[in-house]
């Protein structure tokens, strides 16, 4: 082996060797990371707060805030918060309300989500986006609201939801523009 060829394999040794530890030092593998979905707060009036997942402790509610899976928003009397959802749904917190953010996946490129909103008592208003509703049609979108004795789905809808813990009673109001299947809305217990 020449002097030059035995150069380069000691090169490619000693480079391996210092460059190992910094490969294995890295987290795992090295991919573009997706944000999980989050819903923005926008809008907030009077005493607001949230139960961010795994914590024990309200913190004050504040616009702009973030909230994932698994977070809890309450309204307290006189009260209320607006969300804007991943897809650009919003859901509006009336006073005396918890609301739980059960499941939010949404895929901003095909637009399919799955959102599941678990009413612990009180009312909400949610608007689904236009976007969703023809995936909604084709089942690649699910928007529903639970309450302790109920669950509404909503498919091109503005859907009313009011339990007291013990009864729910819910209502369809169709979203200006979209009238397949459409009625003036009715309360439904």
């Amino acid at each position: 082996m020449s002097a030059g060829a035995t150069r380069g394999v000691i090169g490619l040794v000693v480079g391996v060797m210092l460059g190992a530890p910094l490969v294995l030092a890295l987290p795992g593998p090295v991919m573009a990371q997706q944000a999980l979905p989050s819903a923005e707060l926008k809008r907030v009036v009077g005493r607001v707060e949230i139960l961010s997942k795994g914590q024990t402790q309200w913190i004050p509610a504040v616009v702009g805030t973030r909230l994932a899976e698994g977070d809890d928003i309450r309204a307290y009397s006189g009260a209320t918060a607006e969300l804007t959802l991943p897809d650009t749904s919003t859901v509006v917190v009336a006073e005396n309300s918890r609301l739980l953010l059960t499941k939010m996946e949404y895929d901003p490129q095909s637009q399919s989500r799955l959102m599941l909103l678990h009413l612990v008592v009180g009312k909400v208003r949610a608007t689904v986006a236009q976007a969703a509703v023809t995936l909604a049609r084709v089942r690649q979108s699910n928007f529903a609201i639970s309450t302790p004795t109920a669950v509404a789905a909503a498919r091109g809808t503005i859907l009313w939801v009011f339990t007291d813990g013990q009864k729910s009673m819910m209502a369809v109001e169709p979203e200006f523009g979209f009238t397949e299947g459409s009625s003036p809305g009715v309360w439904r217990q």
